[in-house]
């Protein structure tokens, strides 16, 4: 695995693990779910709970492949070892939670999510405001808006793309 894949994997599992404990467990995903949806306003809507439940599901789909001792926890190595995989299965393991959290973010359903929606949303999961912003920035168009491809595009490309010159897919969650 490439230097670049393993800054970004670190910077993921940093992220992931919500509660700061040096692992990651069901836990972590429930916290970073309730921050995301409250940071938006959205406890009792139909995207919140749809949020909650892709968040659910990308917690099953990462135990099951991480979590090789059954502790129902996921450490370091045993995510390092296991993110490809997941990554692998992009499209049906770990999109749909990307999907569900621009709707989440965007707030009118017109399929744009504005700069301030997509920071609130990032500072939620734990990404500093300082590194979200130039985050936006650097995915959105030329109309200051993000579309849901350029997300998908950039989230798949930051768990797949190892080449260092690609940094629109490195800056997802802020500066490596």
């Amino acid at each position: 695995m490439s230097e670049l894949l393993n800054q970004k994997y670190a910077r993921l599992f940093s992220l992931l693990d919500a509660n700061g404990d040096g692992v990651i467990a069901e836990d972590d995903f429930t916290l970073m779910a309730g921050r995301c949806i409250a940071a938006v306003g959205g406890e009792q809507s139909v995207k919140g709970q749809a949020y909650a439940a892709e968040m659910a599901n990308y917690w099953q789909a990462l135990r099951e492949t991480a979590d090789t001792d059954g502790d129902g926890r996921i450490d370091k190595e045993e995510f390092r070892a296991a993110v490809r995989h997941v990554s692998d299965n992009f499209d049906t393991l770990i999109g749909p939670l990307y999907e569900a959290g621009f709707r989440l973010a965007d707030h009118d359903d017109d399929g744009l999510v504005g700069k301030e929606d997509f920071v609130t949303v990032l500072t939620a999961i734990g990404v500093p405001a300082h590194d979200a912003g130039p985050a936006f920035d650097s995915l959105a168009g030329p109309d200051g808006q993000l579309t849901r491809d350029q997300l998908m595009s950039a989230a798949g490309g930051y768990y797949r793309d190892d080449d260092p010159a690609n940094t629109s897919s490195h800056l997802l969650f802020g500066a490596l």
